[in-house]
């Protein structure tokens, strides 16, 4: 289904919003041991498996539906009294070892104004037909990564007479095969306002891929299919029952559908660090403004509208299930006659006015700005282009792209046609606290304990950062470095990052050494009393 615009006077413009939405068939719940026979899981380096599996005579055997259920559980953030903060989905990776892979923005553990967001993580297993899911196991966030958005958990302990944990690993798929047009399915569980917790599967196929500048290789696979919120974090197999991907939203939206899958190649390197810690390690998972992805730093609201950030490109193919773009990048040399570009929107109501405003070097162009009614529910692909007919193609200069929804500015991208002007990141007006207020300044001062220390500042210049990057001092000691973050917060504006001791934070002269691609953008001083 596409949406399409008329021609622009100066700029005629080729609108093809990849709304991925199609017909798929989908079974309510899931009964472990139905479907297609298939051997029992077997014994393997990282303990029992479910999958796909080759016999004496065999060239295949697929896995069933209920066997493959048995690696999935639905992941239950709670406070210390019981009740759920987050939903999502998981599924082991690790038998042995205890491994769940999941969302991180599931189970990430800060709230958006920087205090802890949960006290327990559960699981809920799925061993009885078409029942809901049971809780059968406390588990831990492990490592996680920031750039793909999965986590690793580790199952502490089993709860409420629970068994031993038993449950079996998935078998990994080669995702260099999947291609458009692979037979998948997709496990996970409703979430938030669901008449029922259920599992479901959902039996779709690959429609195409995502990326963006500096990435050689796919980001995204793209699918017809759409599940509940809380099917984030679940996995999705071939027809063979190989896992080939994770469901992921880029920030936790309970009231969006999830539309898009990471390969499961991106999680090999985290499942691999998660394999060689030690019984006692403990993450201190980064703690930072987690803005919206499109190019701001401003929340997602309570609305829960969000548009992810917006990438370009230098080439496109149509296909019958939508767009994808190649080359992608920020800089294009002069002359090229199309821009392409594209963007993910969350949690939009159809029959909500999404607009598109054009500038060039900071003019306003409203012939290649637009509005629409938006049609696609409550996730969509927006794939597009400007271009300009003739051979003198685009006008050199900085171009950006503002998606503005029901009045407010979602999100902002830039690219450069031409030579890129020279920017120098800066940062000012330093501040601390132990909260953040919802403009980003301090909305509680520091205090030792169990708490966490921030640091505030305001930024210029950071439309070509790629990485953030902090390193916390104590009283000149340094106790903590954060891992590169990858830059999502356009060009100016404010933000924060933050450290939260496990042992609490201690009084004395704090700073934060903030960094931007390596090069230092300010120092933020913090005096804990």
């Amino acid at each position: 289904m596409r949406l399409l615009r008329a021609p622009r006077a100066l700029y005629p413009l080729l609108l093809a919003v990849a709304i991925l939405l199609g017909g798929c068939d989908r079974a309510a719940g899931i009964i472990p041991g139905g479907g297609k026979a298939t051997p029992e899981p077997t014994e393997t380096g990282g303990g029992v498996t479910v999958g796909p599996r080759v016999g004496p005579g065999q060239t295949s055997a697929d896995a069933a539906d209920g066997d493959l259920a048995r690696a999935v559980v639905q992941v239950i953030t709670t406070t210390d009294d019981g009740k759920p903060v987050r939903l999502g989905s998981g599924v082991v990776v690790d038998s042995a070892r205890r491994l769940v892979l999941t969302s991180y923005p599931v189970v990430r553990p800060y709230r958006s104004d920087g205090g802890p967001a949960y006290t327990k993580i559960r699981l809920a297993t799925n061993r009885e037909a078409d029942r809901a899911p049971k809780v059968e196991y406390e588990a831990e966030l492990l490592v996680s990564d920031q750039t793909t958005g999965l986590a690793i958990l580790r199952v502490l302990r089993p709860v409420d007479g629970a068994p031993n944990f038993d449950l079996p690993a998935i078998v990994p798929a080669d995702t260099t095969a999947v291609t458009p047009g692979t037979a998948i399915r997709l496990f996970g569980h409703p979430g938030e306002g669901a008449a029922q917790s259920n599992l479901s599967v959902v039996r779709a196929a690959v429609t195409g891929q995502r990326s963006e500048a500096g990435e050689t290789s796919r980001l995204w696979m793209k699918t017809a299919a759409r599940m509940p919120s809380g099917a984030a974090g679940g996995p999705v197999f071939n027809q063979a029952g190989a896992a080939i991907g994770i469901m992921l939203q880029e920030t936790y939206n309970p009231k969006a559908q999830v539309g898009q899958i990471r390969p499961f190649d991106r999680a090999a390197s985290l499942i691999d660090q998660a394999q060689k810690v030690t019984e006692g390690f403990k993450q201190i998972a980064p703690l930072y403004l987690e803005g919206t992805g499109g190019g701001t730093t401003r929340q997602m609201g309570t609305d829960n509208v969000r548009v992810g950030k917006i990438s370009f490109a230098l080439s496109g193919i149509d296909t019958p299930a939508g767009r994808d773009l190649f080359d992608y990048e920020r800089v294009f040399k002069a002359g090229v006659t199309a821009l392409y570009y594209e963007y993910t929107v969350e949690g939009v109501a159809d029959g909500t006015v999404v607009e598109e405003r054009w500038f060039l070097e900071d003019v306003k162009q409203d012939s290649v700005s637009s509005s629409m009614a938006w049609k696609s529910g409550s996730f969509g692909i927006v794939s597009d282009r400007i271009t300009v007919p003739g051979s003198g193609g685009l006008p050199a200069g900085r171009w950006r792209v503002e998606v503005w929804i029901a009045n407010t500015m979602r999100a902002r991208g830039v690219a450069f046609v031409g030579p890129r002007p020279a920017s120098t990141p800066a940062a000012k007006n330093f501040a601390a606290g132990s909260l953040a207020s919802a403009e980003g300044a301090p909305s509680a001062a520091l205090q030792s304990g169990p708490s966490q220390v921030l640091g505030f500042f305001e930024f210029t210049g950071m439309d070509g950062v790629g990485l953030i990057q902090w390193i916390a001092f104590r009283n000149n000691q340094r106790v903590y470095q954060s891992p590169p973050i990858p830059w999502s917060g356009g060009d100016a504006g404010k933000f924060w990052v933050g450290f939260r001791p496990l042992d609490g934070v201690a009084a004395g002269n704090w700073e934060f050494d903030v960094r931007a691609d390596g090069k230092i953008l300010g120092i933020v001083p913090a005096k804990v009393p």
